[in-house]
């Protein structure tokens, strides 16, 4: 656990089977064909949590966090790497190549509905992390790129 933190959490990003499938039929969730893309500019792995090498080709797709049907089943896109690549491992910690503090933790209930919000700013992100966990109403948190808007990983309650 960090030790910037009250509540343990867990780091819950997309699934390895997810992502393999996807690198495999070239195809996202909604069967649209996503593209593969590479350029000087890191871009934010949502499987391993890690930032693209430059150069290094990565995927570009849609994604939907939430189950269909929920009135927040927002889609966006997100990057995966092209090749393979390990799910995060170290689930108790933020992932240290994300952003700290241009991030936006929206707070959703267990009917998948949102509770509250926070901007991490200039606090450390794992606190805000445990501020918004400590309220039993929260089920699960999503963070997103504050700028962009893009959906990063789920964040919950450690067991």
């Amino acid at each position: 656990m960090d030790p910037t933190t009250d509540l343990p959490f867990r780091i819950v990003p997309l699934a390895a089977e997810y992502a393999a499938r996807i690198r495999a039929t070239r195809r996202d969730a909604f069967n649209q064909p996503v593209q593969e893309r590479r350029d000087a500019a890191p871009h934010q792995c949502r499987v391993c949590l890690t930032l693209t090498a430059p150069d290094e080709p990565y995927l570009l797709l849609a994604h939907r966090p939430h189950p269909a049907g929920t009135l927040y089943a927002e889609t966006g896109p997100v990057f995966i790497h092209a090749r393979d690549c390990a799910p995060y491992p170290d689930r108790d910690r933020y992932p240290p190549e994300f952003p700290r503090e241009q991030v936006v933790l929206k707070a959703f209930s267990a009917a998948h509905e949102i509770v509250t919000a926070a901007h991490a700013g200039k606090r450390p992100v794992e606190r805000v992390i445990s501020a918004l966990l400590a309220d039993p109403a929260v089920a699960y948190l999503h963070a997103r790129n504050d700028c962009y808007g893009c959906y990063m990983f789920r964040i919950e309650r450690a067991a």
